[in-house]
């Protein structure tokens, strides 16, 4: 089993995008993770700098560690609008769909 934090953040302005996204990549240093690691930046539908992230983790502590860091930043930091879930993820085993844990939305 592998253990998910899927987000999709918007933001005001591009510095802020660039600080989540920093923040997030120093978090996940040193951290075991599984397959690939997607942490993308460009823009929402409606033009404004957004985050895209999906990172599945070897252990449940690193998935908590970093849902924690990005729930607590999108309170801190302007975010405009987003959600961040965590899951226990089973791809690693295959054929089993997974079930959100725990979910955060900014609306």
């Amino acid at each position: 089993m592998k253990y998910c934090v899927t987000a999709n953040l918007i933001f005001e302005n591009p510095s802020k995008n660039d600080q989540m996204s920093q923040a997030i990549k120093e978090k996940i240093v040193g951290k075991l993770t599984w397959g690939a690691v997607n942490i993308s930046q460009g823009l929402s539908d409606e033009g404004k700098p957004n985050t895209g992230v999906e990172i599945r983790f070897n252990t449940e502590a690193d998935m908590n560690e970093v849902y924690t860091l990005i729930k607590d930043r999108m309170l801190k930091l302007p975010v405009l609008k987003g959600s961040v879930s965590k899951h226990p993820c089973l791809h690693d085993i295959g054929g089993i769909p997974c079930v959100i844990q725990e979910e955060f939305v900014k609306e």
